[in-house]
């Protein structure tokens, strides 16, 4: 997160129209929806010094879901995040949380997502799925809540999920064991998918 003080900026930028995604035709189905990234972002938040909650971003969401709005259960979601896209406020600290005490972005460049097992109430879903980061892979299961639909270059649908992980159950135990970093990740992550024209 670059600083509460790009507030203003950031808003005029959702506010803007972005293209919709392009992808040839050949390769969407009917109920096939694609992250728009533009629109899109994940926020996490950990404990530092056990004082205060430090926050910073992932700037490359990108992925694809099939929702059939009739048999949501029967859908699957995919997202990849970019590694070295993480944003700390801070160009020395983004280079650690890349570095083997982390996230080891040169063998792991990607965040990824899919989806195993969807439950439908209504219109929110819970979404069970593999996460794998730093090179291990854990089963979670997470609540997404439908935000709303749209139309604007192409048809919009928004989710957003807020969910916790251990980052040691993904082998990063850095400043764990003397407080300086917390265990539990806070992520909040907001979707806007779209199906091009």
């Amino acid at each position: 997160m670059k600083s509460l003080l790009l507030l203003p900026v950031i808003l005029v930028a959702v506010a803007m129209p972005t293209a919709a995604p392009v992808v040839p035709t050949e390769l969407m189905g009917e109920h096939d929806w694609l992250v728009d990234a533009g629109h899109s972002s994940c926020v996490f938040r950990v404990k530092h010094a056990n004082a205060s909650w430090f926050m910073g971003s992932f700037d490359k969401v990108d992925g694809k879901a099939t929702l059939d709005s009739s048999a949501l259960e029967k859908g699957s979601v995919a997202l990849t995040i970019a590694t070295e896209s993480v944003d700390s406020n801070d160009k020395r600290r983004d280079g650690h949380l890349m570095s083997p005490d982390f996230f080891n972005a040169k063998e792991n460049p990607e965040i990824t997502f899919k989806s195993t097992k969807i439950k439908a109430d209504g219109k929110d879903l819970e979404v069970t799925g593999d996460l794998s980061l730093a090179g291990k892979t854990k089963s979670i299961t997470i609540p997404v809540s439908f935000v709303g639909e749209g139309e604007s270059r192409g048809l919009r649908r928004g989710y957003i999920t807020e969910f916790a992980i251990k980052r040691s159950d993904f082998g990063m135990t850095y400043g764990i064991s003397k407080n300086a970093l917390g265990d539990d990740v806070h992520l909040i992550v907001s979707l806007e998918l779209v199906q091009p024209k």
